[in-house]
């Protein structure tokens, strides 16, 4: 290593808020994206619901080029310009140009709209969320600092989560639902915060320590993929839990209004469950400084997942109302860890890295967890649909006791299980925080030689 550049100050807990609100508008558009938009589209368009299902498909083909693509010159970049701040400013304008027309289509559009203005808005997300995380890693690599930076992320996709759950009771929507006014007002809102969000940061928030490294390449990145063992790891624990909370997601709705016949309770659901997320984010970095990181984890998917096993013993209609609403604020709570840990870790893991290889990879481990974030909702969400399809349920019509048990089981216990397997890899994760404080104090070491 041939030294450090250096920051002109120490960034403090403003820094990090002011870095962190980025993700709130971010956070608002990338629920409905997946859960939201492919539905409105299929009952307000022309577009076949076969067809929207095969534009998403294509949609996480592209995901899968353009993640690790920009991921990679990200980290290429850095290494020349000391800066990830120019991909933030790019991925602001394509984001805030495709989210209007999409989140406000006419009933006449065509497949080619939804699918060329659904890539552009995804180029720009990405553009803006792996570069963004990445920055994050390098603003600070003190085991606690990061925790903080990742709890004020959480904060702000919270916030950003609960703006979203709240837009059927602020926009004038008289259904008070997720209609055509509520998701016009949301890619308004969207369009004009992301701009601003982003200038505050890039102009108030400095770059960051960023080490001098050697160059990144392909071939190392693939040799991240095969020898970090933390990095093996931490994927194997982020994936299971994203498919546990992809499942739950994809099939929630049609378990609040089909299953429980609580059609007109689906808003106070989603409304309770971003509530409660965004409460428990401080919780969960208090826990996380007393258990550690991957312990705090492993935690949160116990709580979620004996969460999930309980709602598959509640009663169909009103009855059921109040004991649901108990469960998803359980539940919310137990997934709050998610929202801190997981790029808390992921930090740690890029330092692990730096120390074996001299290569900074942070925007290529953030490319590759974006990347599962949309492989495992999409597949976890697709599976559980399809397989309960395959299972005879039917969403228009009153199933059969054997049916209704086994979309349950589905989208229940089949959650809950992947969960408490999660959990169990994230405690046996390798890189705790008196390992990681062993990382630093050699990485330190390594350069004061080269200096």
């Amino acid at each position: 290593m041939k030294g450090t550049v250096a920051v002109r100050r120490r960034p403090g807990m403003l820094d990090f808020a002011v870095y962190a609100l980025p993700a709130l508008p971010l956070a608002v558009v990338v629920f409905p994206s997946h859960a939201i938009l492919p539905g409105f589209y299929a009952q307000h368009t022309r577009i076949p619901i076969a067809v929207i299902g095969m534009i998403l498909i294509v949609a996480r083909v592209f995901d899968a080029v353009v993640d690790p693509l920009i991921g990679f010159l990200s980290d290429a970049t850095m290494a020349r310009r000391k800066s990830r701040k120019p991909w933030l400013a790019v991925g602001a304008v394509l984001l805030s140009i495709a989210v209007l027309p999409l989140y406000a289509p006419s009933p006449n559009v065509g497949p080619f709209y939804f699918l060329g203005w659904f890539l552009a808005f995804y180029l720009g997300y990405s553009f803006i969320e792996v570069p963004l995380k990445a920055w994050g890693t390098e603003l600070a690599r003190n085991y606690v600092d990061r925790s903080r930076i990742a709890t004020c992320l959480a904060v702000a996709f919270g916030l950003g989560n609960l703006a979203f759950a709240l837009a059927p009771f602020l926009a004038a929507s008289d259904a008070r639902s997720f209609d055509a006014t509520a998701l016009k007002a949301v890619g308004w809102g969207v369009a004009i915060a992301m701009p601003l969000t982003l200038i505050a940061a890039a102009w108030l928030v400095p770059n960051g320590v960023v080490p001098e490294t050697d160059k990144t390449r392909i071939g190392a990145v693939l040799r991240a993929l095969r020898y970090n063992r933390p990095l093996l790891h931490f994927l194997i624990m982020f994936v299971l839990t994203g498919l546990g909370q992809g499942v739950f997601y994809g099939m929630v709705f049609l378990y609040v209004t089909s299953v429980l016949g609580l059609q007109s309770a689906f808003v106070w659901v989603l409304l309770a469950d971003a509530l409660v997320t965004l409460a428990s984010v401080p919780v969960w970095y208090a826990l996380i400084r007393r258990l550690q990181k991957h312990r705090a984890w492993a935690l949160g998917l116990a709580i979620s997942a004996l969460a999930l096993a309980l709602m598959s013993w509640l009663a169909h209609g009103d009855r059921g109302l109040l004991p649901l609403l108990v469960l998803v604020c359980v539940r919310a709570f137990g997934s709050g860890v998610t929202q801190v840990a997981p790029n808390a870790l992921l930090g740690d893991v890029v330092d692990y890295e730096l120390f074996k290889r001299n290569v900074n990879q942070a925007a290529n481990f953030h490319a590759m967890v974006s990347l599962a974030t949309k492989f495992t909702a999409a597949m976890g969400a697709g599976a559980g649909l399809m397989i309960a399809g395959l299972a005879g349920f039917d969403p228009r019509i009153m199933n059969p006791p054997d049916v209704v048990a086994a979309f349950k089981m589905i989208a229940l216990w089949v959650p809950a299980l992947i969960l408490v397997v999660g959990g169990m890899a994230a405690m046996g994760f390798p890189l705790d925080r008196r390992r990681h404080a062993l990382v630093l104090r050699r990485l330190e070491r390594q350069v004061r030689h080269a200096a």
